[in-house]
């Protein structure tokens, strides 16, 4: 199936997947370590978002989508995630390296390597069910898809409930914006907003 042929059934998480895309792509060119600290917690957030949006969405309709081998990655993932997440925030990206740089990295290119193993499979499956929709499936698809991501959750372990989300990524964003203290301009920036 063509990447064209899948835009409009996956609306907003086709969109977040070419932004993860860009950020690892990014990560694997740039030896910035403050620039590696924000591309990480970009990381968190819209791998976040993407997964919490397909568990909710695809999870339903694809079998195989939830098998154990992707359960397995999906949980090394997630660990590694929290432990960028926690590393990063609040943090100066500056100032993330700086207690134990290496582990950081090291937590930093599992992930990667576990994201793309994931994506992979990922991909593969949602090819098989979109090409075996009709019409009328993939624009309620894409409906539930959008619905979902509009309240997806910017954490690595996300709530049960829409509520609950929502204040998770209250948290986040207050997070981000308001104890932040990074630097003046975030290197990578571009990469991340396409």
């Amino acid at each position: 199936m063509k990447e064209e042929d899948t835009e409009p059934a996956l609306g907003p998480l086709h969109d977040e997947r070419l932004r993860i895309d860009r950020i690892v792509d990014r990560l694997d060119l740039t030896d910035d370590l403050t620039e590696r600290a924000d591309l990480a917690s970009e990381l968190v957030r819209s791998v976040s978002r993407y997964e919490d949006t397909l568990e909710r969405t695809l999870f339903l309709r694809i079998d195989g989508l939830d098998d154990a081998e992707l359960k397995t990655e999906r949980h090394h993932l997630r660990d590694a995630l929290n432990v960028i997440h926690e590393r990063t925030t609040g943090i100066d990206p500056r100032n993330v390296h700086a207690s134990d740089g290496q582990t950081f990295e090291d937590t930093l290119s599992d992930a990667v390597f576990t994201l793309r193993r994931l994506l992979s499979g990922e991909d593969h499956r949602m090819g098989s069910l979109l090409g075996s929709l009709d019409p009328d499936e993939r624009n309620q698809l894409a409906e539930e898809i959008a619905t979902a991501f509009r309240s997806a959750s910017e954490r690595p372990d996300p709530p049960n409930t829409t509520f609950g989300r929502f204040i998770s990524n209250v948290r986040v964003k207050l997070d981000h914006k308001f104890e932040d203290v990074a630097t003046p301009t975030h290197p990578g920036s571009d990469t991340v907003d396409g």
